[in-house]
């Protein structure tokens, strides 16, 4: 959660997540497809390629693919080079006790594509608690070094200001997207954020720590990213099958003093 201290001397404290409107995932629907597999890493490689351009989201698990979107297209390219993929067909709602890690997945498989096209890359991170990683790569180093999101290092390493995300669905389908700042140094030549040992052995072990902001710093960094990534008041993300999910870009306040 982060401490914000607004104009006035009264300080207000937010928690860190955006709420979705409505229950979202109450009524959440896939085509599923029994499925079975030959090449995993191939299959997974289709599957991205489909989401990234919007043709299906779909994730695999236990002899069955869950589908959001042309579950046609996805049995075609599927039976070309990595599965063979039933005739049967099935319209499903999926549950929360069954199915939350699909669920999961497929709406970060939307977030992905839908923050990609805000010039943002993503990262399926290790940090505990299911976190992903989202870095503002593909836009313009001035615009955001104006925005202290963005600061040279050396000639191939800058330290870049991004955002940690988790999506939380509870019982009823209502959910929330948990936000966090993520500062890594990122390897420009590589696009990729280098790893913690490598940062030891480059000397730069120290330099996160000094690059750690206060919780108001913290709170508009934030802030300044997800005016980025929102692009207007909400953040709309849309499955491949038309279905969507909005939160409100606003943090909700736990405490007014």
């Amino acid at each position: 959660m982060f401490g914000f201290t607004e104009a006035s001397s009264n300080e207000n404290l937010y928690v860190n997540y955006l709420n979705a409107e409505g229950k979202p995932f109450v009524d959440f629907t896939v085509v599923t497809r029994p499925i079975a597999v030959i090449n995993m890493k191939q299959m997974y490689e289709i599957l991205t390629q489909l989401s990234r351009i919007g043709i299906a989201d779909a994730e695999f698990k236990g002899g069955t693919i869950f589908i959001k979107g042309d579950d046609s297209k996805v049995v075609e390219l599927l039976h070309e080079k990595s599965a063979f993929v039933g005739h049967e067909r099935k319209t499903m709602k999926l549950n929360l006790n069954e199915h939350l890690n699909i669920m999961r997945a497929l709406f970060y498989k939307a977030l992905f594509r839908y923050a990609e096209k805000r010039g943002f890359k993503t990262f399926w991170g290790r940090r505990k608690g299911g976190w992903k990683k989202l870095l503002p790569l593909n836009i313009d180093s001035e615009n955001l070094t104006k925005q202290g999101l963005f600061s040279i290092i050396s000639n191939d390493l800058a330290l870049y200001r991004g955002l940690y995300i988790m999506l939380e669905i509870f019982d009823e389908g209502d959910a929330v997207l948990w936000i966090d700042l993520y500062s890594p140094i990122v390897k420009l030549s590589e696009q990729r954020p280098i790893s913690p040992k490598e940062a030891k052995v480059l000397g730069l072990r120290d330099f996160y720590t000094s690059f750690i902001p206060r919780p108001l710093e913290r709170f508009k960094l934030v802030n300044k990213l997800l005016n980025i990534l929102c692009g207007s008041s909400k953040l709309n993300i849309t499955f491949a099958d038309g279905c969507s999910v909005s939160f409100p870009c606003n943090f909700q306040i736990l405490k007014a003093i």
